[in-house]
């Protein structure tokens, strides 16, 4: 796997600004309650939540390499690595493991 560059995952996550879960969590279901709401159809529901998903995902990807002096990876199993390994460690409080399977 590349280096990670000179901050680790640990020394990134210690100066990132932290949000308590209950905030997230009422702010979620309220996000759910509306589009229920608005769309009225659970399909409808789930699909824009995905769509909500995948635009948050690239975006925190982008944060990920603007910030990160990260080299570039050769295959998806080394970036799945790395985004695992550096980026997640800045957003939950978890050490994550990649097994072969």
């Amino acid at each position: 796997m590349a280096p990670a560059g000179p901050r680790s995952g640990d020394a990134i996550f210690a100066s990132v600004e932290r949000v308590n879960a209950e905030l997230f969590t009422l702010t979620y279901g309220a996000i759910v309650r509306q589009l229920l709401t608005d769309l009225e159809e659970v399909e409808e529901v789930n699909k824009q939540l995905d769509q909500m998903g995948y635009n948050i995902g690239i975006r925190l990807i982008d944060e990920f390499l603007a910030k990160s002096n990260v080299s570039r990876c050769v295959d998806f199993k080394e970036t799945a690595e790395t985004i695992a390994k550096v980026n997640h460690s800045n957003l939950v409080q978890f050490k994550f493991k990649m097994a072969d399977e």
